[in-house]
């Protein structure tokens, strides 16, 4: 009997290290082809975002040359190369347009490519006298074709995309106008972000880039030909492009490329590719997938936890019963050797003495057995509740891991501590933690109830106080000394309260003073029924509601929020409703949005004396 109970409790060991490994292959797989196909469709939105951006700014000057090359000052100029005072003309005229466009430098070359007028005629790096015969943009121009070209500028050393174009007179071209971009006006509204976005020539050499770390390097080895023909085009000048070690497949779009970096989890990057219309540039975004593998890693934490619970309950179980066989084998076998002592007294009261003292001695053994098996028992009930108090604030953690991650890349250490710091303080809060959101997620039963305000006001706020903290905003309550009673369902009154806080605080993330207030006060009579009403007010000063909005305020599925379901409030005013109250939103005179609550006023022996008025509130600021 114990050899089958022995090779059973094989048999399910393996069947449930089977199912172990199973549930962490299909969960993490799942988790992979979510998260991944998120970050993709986000990052292809950015991708295409920067692509137009891209062809917009330098579709601003193409145009520039072309109109210069019709205005008479220039073609006078070229017409009179030795004319001092209309070489001074055209260099402020120059300058002028230079600065109303916004380029970077503007200069005029006559047939030979010498620069006979800029903008720039005053600075120690002017271009006046020099000569561009080995640009491709002069090249184009000079016959007859409108010329781009990004380049190096020979004189100042910086990034420009050259934009050129013929002056012709009496049907030959007499010069070359040409207008210079500045590329880092490309990159400026993109630098900080998450995501590196980079562009790159035929040769995959990245000249514009939000991360200055890949500017001027190849993402795929040179050969010497290829080094050689863009050392003799000038373009880079003399500046040595360094190869990146990448590993993957660059041409290919959505692919997991590697790169030699020694922290963790932020060599992988999830490549995406666009090839614009300029010149054949490679436009990509890499978007780093450290925030997947660090979400792989709290799930594969969070189920190996589940099953070693789950494994410990089925010991102790396993033991308790084993203990209990045992405790009923050795009752059968301690009757029996009782009665048999019994029979024997007549005989040997000795033998009796004995078997006596081997009785008492079989019963210590089994208290004993029986005090470890409540000890294992206990042992199982304390590892549940240590398990259910440590996922609770599993999000919490998550989060400031994924901020330390973040600021690791950027070498903010500061942050970094900070956020370990939060981490190892959110460990001594997790009773308290825990106990408000098991009370917050249950799932309420639906049955009004007679309760006091007053603390419903107070839990809303306990639990957003890590996120009004997080953001500086400064949260005053105003409560009256009373309580203020009400009929209501206390767990969905408290969900409203907390989504209407929520509201209010994602209105001020862009305002300077954050201020929220929440007044509690009673209305003795109603104007309408003469029925007294509990009245709660959220106050904010955040941007307020545009007035083509309020009346469409609490629609299903009315939201101005890019990632809203726009249910929030709708399902607020239903519940509400149901409580025989109502919701209702408005702006503030000065700035920020009202929203009222009124709930039908439970009177008792307090309440009906006048000194319960809006004038004895006490205040309480956060």
């Amino acid at each position: 009997m114990q050899l089958i109970m022995a090779k059973l409790s094989k048999h399910i060991t393996l069947v449930y290290l089977f199912m172990y490994c199973l549930t962490l292959v299909v969960s993490i797989n799942l988790l992979w082809q979510h998260s991944f196909q998120q970050l993709q469709t986000s990052n292809q939105q950015q991708l295409d975002r920067f692509s137009r951006h891209l062809e917009s700014q330098l579709g601003h000057f193409a145009f520039i040359p072309q109109l210069l090359s019709k205005q008479g000052i220039i073609i006078d100029a070229l017409m009179s190369p030795h004319n001092t005072a209309q070489l001074d003309l055209t260099n402020r005229h120059l300058r002028s347009i230079n600065n109303i466009v916004g380029a970077s430098d503007t200069y005029l070359l006559d047939a030979k490519a010498t620069t006979i007028a800029a903008s720039n005629w005053l600075k120690e790096t002017s271009f006046i006298g020099d000569n561009y015969a080995f640009r491709p943009y002069y090249q184009d121009a000079i016959r007859g074709e409108q010329g781009q070209y990004f380049a190096l500028g020979s004189t100042s050393g910086r990034r420009g995309y050259y934009f050129s174009y013929p002056i012709k007179y009496a049907a030959e071209v007499i010069g070359v106008v040409v207008v210079k971009m500045d590329l880092s006006l490309i990159e400026k509204d993109w630098i900080g972000k998450e995501q590196h976005f980079l562009v790159s020539d035929m040769n995959d050499i990245v000249f514009i880039s939000s991360e200055e770390k890949w500017l001027f390097k190849a993402l795929s080895p040179l050969s010497d030909k290829q080094r050689q023909a863009i050392l003799s085009s000038r373009r880079y000048l003399e500046k040595s492009i360094e190869s990146v070690s990448i590993k993957g497949d660059l041409q290919q779009n959505a692919s997991i490329l590697t790169t030699a970096n020694k922290k963790p989890f932020s060599n992988y990057y999830l490549s995406l590719l666009s090839v614009s219309i300029i010149q054949d540039w490679s436009v990509r975004v890499f978007a780093p997938i450290a925030p997947i593998i660090i979400d792989i890693l709290i799930l594969f934490t969070f189920i190996s936890l589940l099953y070693l619970l789950l494994y410990l309950s089925f010991i102790v179980i396993k033991q308790k019963r084993n203990r209990f066989h045992e405790q009923a084998l050795l009752e059968i076998k301690s009757k029996r050797e009782l009665e048999y002592t019994v029979m024997q007294r007549t005989s040997a009261l000795q033998a009796e003495v004995e078997e006596r003292h081997k009785a008492e001695s079989a019963l210590r053994s089994t208290q004993k057995e029986l005090i470890q098996s409540a000890k294992l028992a206990v042992l199982g009930q304390l590892s549940a509740s240590i398990s259910h108090e440590l996922n609770n604030p599993l999000s919490a953690i998550r989060t400031y891991a994924e901020n330390a991650v973040l600021f690791l890349e950027r070498n903010q250490l500061d942050n970094v501590s900070n956020n370990l710091t939060r981490i190892g303080l959110l460990t001594e809060r997790m009773a308290k933690i825990s106990s408000q959101l098991k009370s917050f997620a249950r799932k309420p039963n639906g049955e009004l109830q007679v309760i006091a305000l007053q603390p419903v006001i107070f839990a809303a706020h306990e639990l957003l106080k890590p996120q009004l903290k997080a953001n500086k905003v400064n949260l005053t309550i105003e409560l009256p000394e009373t309580p203020v009673n009400v009929r209501a369902e206390p767990i969905q009154l408290e969900q409203i309260i907390v989504n209407l806080l929520s509201n209010a605080l994602q209105s001020m993330q862009h305002s300077d003073d954050k201020q929220i207030i929440i007044i509690l006060a009673v209305q003795l009579e109603d104007k309408q029924d003469n029925k007294p009403l509990a009245i709660i007010k959220v106050l904010d000063k955040g941007t307020g509601i545009d007035k083509k909005y309020l009346s469409h305020l609490f629609e299903p599925f009315f939201t101005t929020k890019e990632t809203g379901l726009g249910l929030g409030l709708s399902i607020s005013q239903q519940i509400i409703s149901n409580m025989k109250g109502t919701l209702s939103a408005q702006n503030r005179p000065t700035t920020g949005a009202e929203f009222t609550i009124t709930l039908p006023l439970v009177m008792n022996s307090l309440l009906n004396e006048s000194n319960i008025m809006n004038n004895d509130r006490s205040k309480g600021q956060s």
